[in-house]
């Protein structure tokens, strides 16, 4: 878990209350919450909605350090671009 926080920039954030938290912080948690079980296939809907330009950048890290670790990763986005690079 604390590597999960460290990966998804929540470390600072980690004993503040939910409602503290901006929707891109919800939304970085929200996946790194799903990573803890390690899943072998990963369905992400829009995983950067809502996020700023850097933590976009981030994801799309982690989302391609995943697919490089083996995990099946399915993705919806509307940035056509991005989906072209992944």
């Amino acid at each position: 878990v604390a590597e999960l926080l460290e990966q998804f920039d929540l470390v600072e954030s980690a004993r503040k209350p939910l409602v503290t938290y901006s929707g891109g912080m919800r939304r970085r948690l929200d996946l790194a919450m799903t990573l803890v079980a390690a899943p072998r296939v990963l369905f992400l809907d829009e995983p950067t909605s809502g996020l700023d330009p850097r933590s976009r950048h981030t994801m799309w890290d982690i989302v391609r350090g995943l697919v490089s670790d083996g995990t099946t990763v399915l993705l919806t986005t509307q940035h056509l671009d991005e989906a072209d690079e992944l």
